[in-house]
């Protein structure tokens, strides 16, 4: 019964037993594991959101403090409250710098009013910054400042029509620990909460900050700045320690509360729905089953698309097609069943057959190609260049320079005898070298003077024997190519050496270079015939077929500084020094 069902078929049972149902199930469980996590992490993060509204919070507040400390022991304005004076200019300089301070912290803190209380009898008040003690005696916070000795008094005024923080240091003289007065900062509850909005992103959630005495300190849901909460029992819990968090049921929904204490005893408190808090969590969970059944969706899909790879008689056709691949021809396979794959097998061992016979055939084919084209390798010469050479006759004729036309002349007929060489594929490295510098000739008759040559030839190397135009094609790419960025002026050193039966050639130019991308395509196969000569790519080819494994080229090149292609050619009938014949 499983042997008759089609391979599509079986893929599909195997993939909803073995794949959807395991996948659904898993997620499932997964979910449900990860949910009270998920419940966890939210906790932990609306406490960060507590903890960072605490730090913002708690960082205003030190703010204040630091610049009512440095007030505090500033001696300029010590020396202004305490030192005694008997002349009226004396005090208003005095009452003017007071003053210039005040308007310069204010100008980087925004408080209300700074007020200095003073015991000073000699120093008279100004009615706005500058009182008497007396007056600081009669404020509502004084006793319980006097009392508290704190470095720093924080009170809050809720009865005034603009609730207000008031911020008190006595000040001290350090010399004989006596105090001399009282610098007091009035900060509205404006300026110290500015800017703490609800970052919660939660529609059904809020945010209450009050006092140790339980005035709110900011407005929210109705109440105002000063209010007292005592009324909001679902708040009672948040006074019975620092730092915690619990549920409560306000309105008739469950509420996540979480709650700090800052150095002041304010509390900092946070209330979100656990609805609203649990409604991202169900978004997630549909997101999440989306998800999965998109993923089986798309595994369906690719899987029916590509199931015929995953079968045991598909791995044979596949390890059958790499030993092809790696040149075992004729490979063939045994045909297993009448399904689809049975056709492929069938089809692969008729292309493997006919792959062996093509192979073959275009063996010879080639073998007779390469053969036709060594013959036909002294009609190859660049038509392009054989033209404007004519061309340059031509011109030459037709003006007066009958010993340019002669020079130019002789040098084309140089060129194409040893190009020739009556059929033979051999010459000598001095007719090679002959070769190129009448090459050379007719290039500098066409462009004189833009490029110079340079031989550093050992007077050995010259009866080496050389397959003919090997030199020609290499000279004439960096003739065309190398010194386009100069206006076809360079230079061209050509050097040969003969060592250990091998000749070694050298042709370097101070071109503009190649880097490595444009260096891999001109050792690669051309894309098509280009006409336009042989070029290094068949240079090497050409030289790897006469002198087999001896042979050796390589192009070495740096942009911006030029080009070497190094040629080492094996000379068998060279005897070494030394040797005798």
């Amino acid at each position: 019964m499983w042997s008759q069902i089609r391979l599509l078929q079986k893929l599909i049972i195997v993939l909803i037993v073995f794949l959807i149902v395991p996948v659904l199930v898993v997620g499932i469980s997964l979910f449900s594991i990860t949910l009270p996590l998920a419940q966890r992490e939210t906790r932990d993060m609306l406490g960060k959101v507590v903890d960072q509204l605490h730090e913002n919070v708690q960082y205003r507040v030190t703010g204040y403090q630091n610049m009512l400390m440095q007030m505090a022991v500033d001696p300029r304005l010590s020396a202004s409250l305490t030192q005694t004076y008997s002349e009226l200019q004396d005090e208003v300089l005095a009452l003017q710098q007071i003053n210039a301070s005040i308007s310069r912290v204010r100008s980087y803190f925004p408080i209300k009013t700074i007020r200095f209380y003073k015991s000073n009898p000699t120093l008279r008040e100004d009615g706005g910054a500058v009182f008497d003690m007396e007056r600081a005696e009669r404020l509502p916070w004084t006793a319980a400042m006097s009392e508290s000795r704190q470095p720093f008094y924080w009170y809050f005024d809720a009865d005034n029509p603009q609730p207000a923080f008031h911020i008190g240091k006595w000040l001290v003289d350090y010399m004989s620990n006596d105090d001399y007065g009282i610098i007091d900062y009035e900060v509205t509850t404006q300026a110290l909460f500015e800017n703490l909005a609800n970052p919660l992103e939660f529609e059904d959630s809020w945010i209450v900050i009050a006092d140790q005495n339980g005035k709110a300190l900011i407005d929210y849901r109705g109440l105002k700045i000063g209010d007292s909460i005592a009324d909001l029992t679902y708040l009672n819990d948040s006074y019975s320690s620092k730092s915690g968090s619990y549920t409560e049921r306000i309105d008739g929904k469950n509420h996540l509360i979480v709650y700090q204490t800052t150095s002041l005893g304010w509390k900092i408190i946070t209330i979100v729905s656990q609805e609203a808090l649990w409604e991202r969590l169900q978004l997630v969970r549909q997101a999440a089953i989306a998800a999965s059944i998109l993923f089986v969706v798309l595994t369906l899909v690719v899987l029916i698309s590509f199931g015929k790879r995953i079968t045991n008689r598909l791995n044979v056709l596949i390890r059958s097609m790499r030993k092809v691949r790696e040149g075992t021809l004729g490979l063939t396979v045994r045909i297993n069943g009448k399904d689809e794959l049975g056709d492929v097998e069938e089809t692969f061992n008729q292309m493997s057959r006919q792959l062996e016979t093509s192979m073959l055939e275009n063996a010879a084919a080639r073998s007779a190609a390469e053969t036709e084209k060594l013959r036909l390798l002294q009609a190859q010469i660049n038509p392009h260049f054989l033209y404007n050479t004519l061309a340059l006759v031509k011109s030459m004729a037709m003006d007066v320079g009958s010993a340019e036309i002669s020079g130019t002349v002789d040098a084309l007929a140089k060129f194409f005898r040893l190009a020739l060489n009556q059929g033979r594929d051999v010459l000598l490295l001095r007719e090679e070298l002959e070769h190129i510098q009448a090459y050379l000739d007719i290039h500098e008759w066409r462009y004189p003077g833009k490029v110079t040559v340079r031989y550093v030839i050992d007077e050995a190397t010259l009866l080496c024997e050389i397959v003919k135009i090997t030199l020609q094609p290499i000279v004439e790419n960096a003739l065309m190519h190398a010194f386009t960025h100069r206006g076809g002026r360079g230079a061209i050193t050509i050097s040969a050496k003969l060592a250990e039966r091998f000749l070694f050639i050298r042709i370097e130019d101070d071109g503009k270079g190649m880097n490595e991308a444009q260096l891999q395509d001109l050792m690669n196969p051309p894309m098509q015939e280009s006409g336009g000569g042989f070029g290094l790519y068949n240079v090497r080819e050409r030289l790897t077929r006469f002198y087999g494994a001896g042979f050796e080229m390589t192009v070495a090149s740096v942009p911006e500084q030029g080009t070497v292609v190094s040629l080492r050619i094996p000379q068998p009938n060279i005897q070494p020094e030394g040797a005798t014949t």
